[in-house]
């Protein structure tokens, strides 16, 4: 139970946390218009994920949108969602999200995040630091940018030389 337990939370680290920073990569320089969007749009999942606020990431998370989080594992919106309502009754809380090493893309009506995260978490009375590489898929819907997909992978701690 705390492997999916653990699961479910790095799956939520991975596809909903702030970005420290934001800047167009060198592919195609962005609009001043679509960074303060995307920047927007990731501000929302991390009021989301600081809140609870599911209904906050229901508007934000487009229907056809899937996971793919740390441990291999692939998950539809609904699947996402229901684990993020769990998250209280589990007695997990996010306590601080520091991110680095963002690059942000725009390629037309699409844009791809990629980044590092380090969440710290408290999970049953335990600390759990997720120490995660992210890439996330948004796409233009009107004037919003929705997640339509998320992917990452968990960093091993280093082993300790013999």
């Amino acid at each position: 139970m705390l492997h999916r337990i653990r699961r479910t939370v790095s799956l939520l680290i991975v596809c909903g946390v702030v970005l420290a920073s934001v800047g167009a990569s060198a592919d195609k320089p962005a609009s001043t218009r679509d960074l303060e969007r995307l920047t927007q749009a990731e501000h929302t999942w991390q009021r989301a994920l600081e809140t609870g606020d599911v209904k906050l990431l229901e508007s934000f998370v487009d229907d056809a949108c899937t996971f793919i989080g740390p441990d291999g594992q692939f998950e539809e919106r609904e699947a996402y969602l229901a684990g993020y309502r769990q998250l209280p009754s589990l007695g997990v809380q996010v306590k601080k999200v520091d991110m680095d090493q963002v690059k942000m893309r725009v390629l037309g009506d699409t844009a791809v995040v990629t980044g590092h995260v380090v969440a710290r978490l408290s999970m049953q009375g335990q600390s759990i630091v997720e120490d995660v590489r992210f890439t996330r898929v948004y796409a233009r819907r009107g004037e919003l940018w929705k997640m339509v997909a998320g992917q990452g992978t968990r960093i091993a701690p280093p082993t300790a030389a013999r």
